[in-house]
């Protein structure tokens, strides 16, 4: 669990940080591109923020029901489509890495830092993505089996 908080952590942050990126471009330039950028990392953040209150509020043992299930429902299948998104952004910064490196006649490895970590953080993204997925999916199985195997007192056959 510290692993998928830990995880969970790190997207939030960074999609905050592009959300608030993304918002900032689409005031500057007005390219209506910027909005969907901004609402999916909108998105990936919710879904960070809601795989985190889901470990601190029902784990160990308590399912996910009412609303806090259609919500999950939601975003679980919500986070397909952000995953369509990020691949969408991997390809892109791969191909202008290449271009780049194309253009001026370099390997890409050679290219400056700074150059390779706008194709790095896309990677990190998709990688964290895939593994809150995961998570979220073994998350919820988890809390399900561990309710369902909850002993109580009375079945124990022990009075304390």
């Amino acid at each position: 669990m510290i692993f998928f908080r830990a995880i969970c952590f790190l997207q939030m942050l960074a999609t905050v940080y592009l959300c608030f990126s993304a918002l900032i471009n689409l005031f500057k330039s007005g390219l209506f591109y910027f909005a969907f950028e901004t609402l999916f990392f909108l998105l990936m953040a919710s879904l960070a923020i809601f795989g985190l209150n889901l470990v601190n509020t029902n784990y160990p043992d308590k399912p996910v029901v009412g609303k806090q299930k259609s919500i999950f429902n939601w975003l679980f299948l919500l986070n397909f489509l952000l995953l369509a998104f990020l691949f969408a952004l991997f390809f892109s910064s791969y191909s202008q890495l290449k271009s780049l490196a194309l253009l001026l006649g370099k390997p890409m490895l050679s290219l400056p830092s700074t150059l390779l970590l706008t194709y790095l953080v896309p990677v990190l993204l998709l990688v964290f993505q895939f593994i809150i997925l995961i998570g979220l999916y073994n998350l919820r199985r988890k809390l399900y089996f561990n309710f369902n195997a909850r002993q109580f007192d009375f079945e124990s056959g022990t009075n304390s």
